[in-house]
């Protein structure tokens, strides 16, 4: 009976069974892997949370809980579990759809919070009813399709940031139009700024790409702005971050329709949950390993219910 205790609580939580098995000679890489990509996600999680629509220090926090939970509860070593941008635009989309269109910022940041408590819940369901294997259904023809059109939503989301222009409209075509009746009122510093950063990135690509590329732009163009004259140009720049750290609430879901919102919620797990398990799988082939698709499932689950009970945004998996 024991045994059989063992394997079950093994099976439900292998994170934590590996932490009972850790090796301390793979402390050294651990550390340098934990600040490597903490060093990544710092930048790449504030500007997720503002293509929602949130402060900059909610992608922050919403970093914090799913990586404990998915420490313990995934199957993968490797994989690195926050906001990203399939997520976050679909959250988006959905933050739209149940409330039209600019919602002002506190009812954004409850409706995220409540789409993030939605995916938690139909990734526990999932997990439950172990339909973790709908995940071999998923043609590889449809994935990057679809990955090619949320590329082409990120570049529409970013033309206000990367011009400083207020853009109007839903979609993509009324977005456009309304970029090209201001082009003569673009602020050129922010694109020269923009546009160099991108340059940098695909240059780095191109001819060094061993070398931390994101990390090293990000942490330039911000001494850039810091230690320049560049800032005096009318830049937009994060600023202040508040230091609280978040408490525990409970959404209200009497405030939107549940149909809705669970019906964008089950688009965003569906998503959320291929690129977890293409990811992990990428990287357990690597080492021969295996990963579990039911706790995989919950997971994803059980880091999305955690970040909705702290008024955050839902997550998956952080290439």
């Amino acid at each position: 009976m024991r045994s059989a205790d063992a394997h079950g609580w093994r099976r439900w939580l292998p994170g934590l069974a590996v932490l009972t098995r850790y090796d301390r000679t793979w402390l050294r890489g651990d550390l340098l892997a934990g600040v490597t990509v903490a060093a990544y996600l710092i930048p790449q999680v504030m500007a997720y949370a503002e293509i929602i629509g949130l402060p900059p220090v909610v992608g922050l926090w919403a970093v914090v809980a799913p990586v404990i939970v998915y420490a313990l509860l995934g199957s993968s070593r490797q994989l690195s579990i926050g906001p990203e941008s399939t997520t976050a635009l679909m959250t988006a989309a959905a933050i739209v759809a149940l409330s039209g269109a600019d919602p002002d910022p506190g009812r954004r940041a409850g409706l995220a919070a409540l789409v993030a408590l939605a995916v938690g819940a139909v990734g526990a369901v999932g997990a439950v009813a172990r339909l973790g294997f709908l995940a071999n259904l998923l043609s590889k023809p449809v994935l990057v399709g679809y990955l090619a059109g949320i590329g082409l939503l990120m570049v529409i989301s970013q033309y206000a940031n990367l011009t400083g222009l207020r853009i109007a409209g839903n979609d993509i075509w009324t977005q456009t139009g309304s970029l090209l009746s201001q082009s003569a009122a673009v602020h050129v510093p922010t694109l020269v700024l923009g546009l160099a950063v991108a340059l940098v990135l695909f240059a780095l690509r191109r001819w060094a790409p061993s070398w931390p590329g994101p990390l090293l732009v990000m942490l330039g163009a911000a001494a850039l702005v810091a230690f320049t004259g560049v800032g005096s140009l009318g830049l937009a720049v994060v600023g202040e971050l508040p230091a609280a750290v978040p408490g525990w609430v409970l959404p209200d879901f009497r405030s939107v329709e549940l149909v809705p919102l669970f019906e964008a919620a089950l688009g965003v797990a569906v998503v959320a949950y291929s690129d977890v398990i293409v990811t992990g799988r990428a990287f357990a082939a690597r080492r021969g390993e295996r990963i579990e698709a039911n706790s995989e499932l919950l997971a994803l689950g059980a880091a999305n219910l955690a970040n909705g009970f702290l008024g955050s945004m839902p997550v998956s998996s952080s290439a």
